[in-house]
């Protein structure tokens, strides 16, 4: 690809920044190699990586300056490392097999590249840090041929992906890499072999993948290079790497020397694409593991800033980084009999293969919601924060990042519909969801434990007192959310606002789903959606007096629930079971409840008006002006009218004490 200049000064440009190139790539004898090889061991390298490093390296008497004088650095949230800055050679690089932006294609099944494990061996001399890398292993495959043909498959489907989100390729291939990055030790097991050991682009695989393609340099290329290990002056001489260096070096020399010789485009082309500037090679870690390091400072570098992952892969992420934090601390929810790390695989895309009899689809989101969804600030909830922040979640991230987290893990067991992600993650930001229990019990044990606590709290809300779900309705409302959104059928049916003028066309599916779990109606219509899902079947519209019931037959057409229909029961009134004045009053504060409802709504909708083009509200620009300065004065009223009604109720109002002591018997 020759470049193209539009001016003296840009052709100018390209002449400094090809003796700057031409300057930054040395000659590596076979005694700096030794020096080098052992240096990287002792400052806690594997073997294998440490006896390749030497070759990718541009300046080596540069590098074995650092190592005398290696100190600690921060790289990542919780990650001190010892690291060296240099430039090195493209041509050497492992293009990096767990990459981060393929979790997306990962969690939905179409990549299956295997993450690194840990590789650690104790060091020769007490004082040093132990020997280590990531491990690719793929020696679970019976024979090498075919470890390699699925290694070179999956490498085909990053490279695919990397071509087509990345725009930047040709300007890449044409101009080379400017921007260093960051590399990570990384040994490949192939059955039958021994293994490989290179640096991997931890933080830089679209700068050289771009660049190796554009110099003929193909993955299956990369590794034959590195599995061959110089043990003699010879074989350093003859080594491919070295052959490239020395082509290089000639190159270089005709721009160096002290009469200057001009260079082919093809020369200045190879001069360019040779090397990364200025590339963090990081050796060891202290306090996680290397490929923890490595995932921290990944995820740090890309989803900390605007970047080219989609919100669907950044949660994805986020959401494998907390998993992995909650089972290693032992806080991932289980059932009795069965690991965590089983529970783990059952939150796996396509998982629905891998239950035991027994196990259903929303026995798994209501573990998932018991792991995930806590209160805000307890201890649980903590850890949920601290494996957050390694995956870059700050600052407004952070509000609804648990509902978000939960709702890419549930939603994964799920057939992919446009919508449901959405619908799912505003469901679970339900506050009375949070802190469920496990429950093992039998569905139809929990959906009558359900309908006493319906029974238990309505008798409470008849005195004017909130009450929050049981841990039975708890149960009920998760597991019939799920197949209300994720479940058999081309529609979500608790489905996001449509902002309408009808009744509950303005509400969330949180509000919905709240209202639901109030209502007789809406407790037994959340529970036959957990009948029929399991059945698999559309969910059937139960009519208001209708109990649920586990029918082996699927609905008709007719029969089917729709989201207005829902809609319609989440927001029809119980019948009042008496005449009386309080019964009255409870019931138009009932109705005051949905109205207010419909206000924050309103008012939540017009905070999010902007332009199709702008960063910022309308309100955020230039804020909102009551129109003739009534709405403000009108509702400043009416809070004062029914704070007073409160206080007299706390000061007149009837003790409860029998009843609230039903409900704190219902909530534990």
């Amino acid at each position: 690809m020759n470049p193209t200049f539009h001016s003296a000064d840009e052709a100018a440009a390209r002449q400094a920044e090809l003796q700057v190139r031409a300057k930054q790539i040395q000659r590596l004898s076979w005694a700096q190699y030794r020096v080098l090889r052992s240096g990287f061991i002792a400052a806690g390298v594997s073997e294998e990586v440490a006896a390749t490093m030497p070759l990718i390296l541009a300046d080596p008497q540069d590098v074995l300056a650092q190592l005398k004088n290696l100190r600690p650095e921060i790289l990542a949230s919780g990650v001190v490392a010892t690291a060296i800055s240099t430039d090195v050679l493209v041509a050497g690089l492992v293009l990096a097999p767990e990459n981060l932006r393929m979790d997306e294609k990962r969690n939905r099944g179409d990549f299956a590249m295997p993450r690194y494990v840990d590789d650690s061996e104790p060091a020769d001399e007490p004082g040093l840090p132990s020997r280590s890398a990531c491990l690719l292993d793929l020696s679970g495959h019976a024979e090498a041929d075919e470890a390699t043909q699925f290694f070179f498959d999956q490498m085909k489907v990053i490279n695919d992906e990397i071509t087509d989100v990345n725009k930047y390729g040709e300007d890449i291939a044409a101009s080379g890499i400017r921007i260093g990055g960051m590399l990570f030790p990384l040994k490949i097991r192939i059955p039958g072999r021994p293994d490989i050991g290179g640096l991997e682009t931890g933080d830089c695989y679209g700068r050289v993948f771009f660049t190796q393609t554009a110099e003929g340099i193909s993955v299956d290329m990369v590794l034959k290079n590195l599995a061959q290990v110089p043990t003699t002056a010879v074989e350093l001489r003859t080594h491919p790497l070295q052959k490239h260096r020395a082509d290089l070096l000639t190159i270089a020399g005709k721009l160096t020397s002290p009469t200057p010789t001009p260079i082919t485009v093809r020369e200045q082309e190879k001069l360019v694409r040779a090397t990364m500037p200025a590339t963090k090679i990081v050796l060891s870690a202290e306090g996680v593991t290397l490929s923890e390091a490595r995932r921290r400072a990944v995820a740090q570098q890309h989803i900390e800033r605007p970047t080219p992952f989609s919100s669907d892969t950044e949660w994805q992420i986020r959401a494998d980084a907390v998993l992995n934090h909650l089972l290693a601390k032992g806080e991932l929810k289980t059932i009795p009999g069965v690991s965590a790390e089983t529970v783990l695989t059952w939150m796996a895309p396509k998982s629905k293969k891998l239950f035991p009899d027994g196990i259903h689809l929303d026995d798994v989101a209501a573990l998932a919601a018991a792991s995930l969804l806590l209160t805000p600030g307890s201890a649980g909830d903590r850890t949920i924060t601290t494996a957050l922040r390694t995956r870059g979640v700050i600052g407004k991230d952070r509000t609804r990042a648990r509902p978000f987290v939960a709702a890419h893990v549930i939603a994964r067991m799920g057939e992919r519909q446009k919508g449901r992600l959405s619908a799912l993650e505003r469901a679970l930001n339900t506050a009375g969801l949070r802190d469920m229990a496990v429950d093992v019990r039998r569905i139809e044990a929990i959906i009558d434990a359900a309908r006493e606590e319906l029974a238990i709290a309505s008798r409470i809300r008849a005195k004017g007192t909130p009450v929050g779900m049981g841990p039975a309705t708890q149960q009920v409302a998760l597991r019939g959310t799920y197949y209300l959104i994720c479940g058999t059928g081309d529609t979500v049916i608790l489905d996001r606002s449509k902002h309408g003028a009808g009744e509950g066309e303005g509400a969330e599916p949180a509000t919905l789903l709240a209202n639901l779990t109030k209502s007789h109606h809406g407790l037994e219509q959340l529970a036959q959606a957990i009948y029929d899902g399991r059945r698999g079947f559309p969910v059937r519209r139960l009519e208001n007096g209708e109990q649920a019931a586990d029918l082996k037959t699927p609905p008709t057409e007719p029969e089917m629930m729709t989201s207005p229909q829902l809609r319609v029961i989440a927001f029809a009134n119980d019948a009042i079971s008496d005449d009386s004045a309080a019964s009255k009053l409870q019931g138009a504060g009932q109705k005051l409840r949905k109205e207010v409802m419909k206000v924050t709504d309103r008012i939540d909708g017009m905070s999010r008006i902007k332009e199709p083009e702008a960063k910022a509200t309308v309100i955020e620009q230039r804020g909102w002006r009551d129109p003739d300065g009534a709405i403000i004065g009108e509702l400043e009223t009416a809070l004062k009218t029914l704070s007073y009604w409160a206080m007299r109720h706390e000061i007149l109002g009837q003790s409860i004490d029998g009843v609230a002591k039903e409900t704190d018997d219902a909530d534990n």
